[in-house]
């Protein structure tokens, strides 16, 4: 009910006031949340430099930029997805780690984990090729982001698999569209 409500309003709404308002609710939610705002560098920077956050501020920070990304691009604003989804998939990685180091440490505490910046590099790559449908580019562009040359074979594997699914994903949701009427 409510996605119909929010799609009726948009399409009456004057285009000029879609990037108002739009810019109103991301500017909202950068207030609250100054960890989304610009590219999130100084988070993922924090994960890259071995800082693990709490998975409850992962998971928020991962809702609340993935919400005004979408505001951003679906009001005209000029704000793009490859840094968004750098920031998408860092967060998202952290929060694999936070979740395998806990199951770990209780069924399998012999089990030697990647730590965080593994994790966030890895996840950040897996976005970045399902969104653009390139896991070379986003292999290598980890890779030059970190040159560690320990997490390149994950982050090919990884990258290919996101843009697989990536292109699996987009093929059912063009197939579940032509069958709308």
């Amino acid at each position: 009910f409510g996605f119909r409500f929010i799609r009726s309003a948009a399409k009456r709404m004057p285009n000029g006031a879609k990037p108002i308002i739009g810019g109103l609710f991301c500017g909202v939610l950068g207030l609250f949340f100054p960890q989304i705002r610009f590219f999130g560098a100084e988070t993922q920077n924090a994960l890259l430099g071995k800082k693990s956050l709490p998975s409850i501020t992962l998971l928020s920070l991962l809702a609340v930029k993935m919400i005004a990304t979408s505001l951003s691009v679906a009001s005209g604003l000029v704000g793009g997805t490859f840094a968004p989804c750098l920031f998408i998939g860092s967060m998202t990685g952290a929060l694999f780690h936070n979740a395998a180091t806990f199951l770990s440490a209780s069924l399998l505490p012999w089990l030697a984990l990647a730590d965080v910046p593994a994790c966030a590099m890895i996840g950040a790559a897996s976005v970045l090729a399902a969104l653009f449908r390139a896991p070379l580019t986003a292999s290598l562009l980890l890779f030059e982001m970190t040159r560690d040359y320990n997490v390149i074979l994950p982050l090919m594997v990884s990258a290919g698999f996101g843009s697989v699914v990536g292109d699996v994903l987009d093929s059912k949701a063009k197939q579940a569209t032509k069958r709308r009427p």
